[in-house]
């Protein structure tokens, strides 16, 4: 009987095209209105990138990335603050955009995959504060002014209806979605920052903006940005300070090293699993990513420079929130009992966590029979990290491995399914069905050998 030849697939062929399959998925919508409220039509909100130092001197000084792409006429960008500032704390610092890609680069979490197991070696082969106000129709005016290539208004008032027509008659765009929410800021007694690019500037003038204003707890006002945010829109927070930068009115969440799950070229499952427990929380978690000192890095923009040198310890925290998850304002404050969180998480010494290791496929069928190495896995649908639900009064629960804290009387928080009643049993029975494969095959082997001989 004529045989078909076996063909052999480089390994540089199947690398290559796996590389070009994760640049295409890679790949995401253009960059659009970033602010956070900043309207043209249609609005694209895809991140949110902020950067708090919180001063010595009661002030808050933040980093604000704007993602703008249409008109120039068309832009405008509403932030409210605490209180009113001058214009002197609006600022425009040189290349800020190179400062969020700096602290992508120093503190994006970086995962070492363990070595890789035979069984994903054959996945490989087999794919190949302000100034003195004045006053216009009930609106307080703080400051005006220019900075960067924008013009800015800094305005407050004790009636929403008399604020947002003022802003409609300063060329500021204010939708019928966003009147509501301006009426909950002003409920809150706080100002108002809009800006709107100047004549002659284009769109690809916007550029991160500094903001000082007074306070000593981080705010992000999500409440606002709802109205042009897209779903599980990812949120980084970077915090300056004296300690660690927690929330106090968002979850804190947790993903062990030895839930992620790994496949053959060294990708995992990191991002997916903070997407799902933060939707477990409904968006209003967040992880720490890392926590520790600022002088850890060697920064290189003078602004990272700068705010190292002011505050000695650095937080980095993200979450993914849809827009109807955007119902409270994420407020952070500062724990010193906490560890430091490293952005680095090994698991090179750590064994099944390939996904053909976790399919039970592992080290093939002889390990099956007589056991392979011990596997330092965690199944994440047992809810393996932690997940803390803020709280003043909590109880806890068990989920699977995790400790989860909630609120009495609350129900546990869904970090995966649970295993079937009977997962136990079908599992002391499985070694048996697999001893009788073995068998099987060997026999055939034997078998066919032995034709083989005999018609020879």
């Amino acid at each position: 009987m004529e045989r078909f030849p076996r063909i052999r697939i480089p390994r540089w062929v199947v690398f290559l095209t796996a590389m070009a399959i994760a640049l295409v998925s890679m790949a995401g919508s253009a960059s659009a209105c970033g602010g956070f409220f900043c309207l043209n039509d249609p609005v694209d909100q895809t991140g949110e990138r902020i950067v708090f130092t919180v001063n010595d001197d009661g002030t808050i000084t933040t980093l604000i990335e704007i993602l703008y792409q249409g008109a120039a006429e068309d832009f405008s960008w509403i932030l409210p603050i605490p209180e009113a500032i001058a214009a002197d704390d609006l600022q425009v610092p040189e290349d800020g955009q190179d400062v969020f890609d700096e602290l992508h680069g120093q503190t994006d979490v970086q995962i070492i995959a363990p070595p890789l197991p035979d069984c994903a070696q054959e996945v490989m082969m087999e794919m190949a504060t302000g100034e003195e106000a004045m006053e216009d129709g009930g609106v307080d005016i703080f400051a005006s002014g220019e900075v960067g290539p924008f013009g800015f208004d800094v305005v407050g008032s004790e009636d929403p209806n008399a604020l947002i027509d003022w802003l409609r008659d300063s060329n500021y765009q204010v939708t019928e979605p966003m009147v509501p929410l301006i009426d909950h800021y002003v409920d809150q007694q706080m100002a108002f920052v809009a800006m709107r690019l100047l004549d002659g500037e284009t769109s690809d003038s916007i550029t991160p903006i500094e903001i000082t204003y007074g306070g000593t707890e981080p705010m992000i006002p999500l409440v606002l940005t709802a109205v042009a945010a897209q779903p599980n829109m990812p949120v980084w927070v970077w915090i300056f300070g004296d300690e660690r930068a927690i929330s106090s009115n968002y979850a804190d969440l947790e993903v062990a090293t030895e839930e992620l799950t790994f496949n053959a070229f060294g990708g995992n499952d990191y991002t997916f699993l903070v997407q799902q427990r933060a939707n477990a929380l409904d968006g209003q978690a967040f992880i720490t990513e890392f926590a520790g000192p600022s002088s850890a890095f060697d920064w290189e923009h003078p602004w990272l420079v700068a705010q190292a040198a002011e505050q000695p310890y650095l937080t980095r925290l993200n979450t993914y929130i849809d827009p109807e998850e955007m119902t409270v304002d994420p407020v952070f404050t500062f724990d010193g009992s906490l560890p430091d969180v490293s952005n680095v998480r090994d698991a090179s010494d750590l064994q099944g966590l390939y996904g053909c290791e976790r399919d039970g496929e592992g080290g093939g069928i002889l390990d099956t029979i007589f056991g392979g190495p011990e596997s330092d896995a965690i199944d994440p649908r047992d809810g393996g990290a932690t997940v803390v639900a803020f709280t003043p009064s909590v109880e806890s629960a068990q989920v699977g491995d995790a400790q989860v804290e909630e609120a009495q009387g609350d129900d546990t928080v869904p970090i995966g399914e649970e295993e079937p009643a009977d997962a136990e049993e079908e599992g002391s029975s499985g070694w048996i069905v697999w001893l009788g494969v073995a068998v099987a095959f060997f026999g055939a082997a034997i078998a066919f050998t032995q034709l083989r001989s005999r018609k020879d």
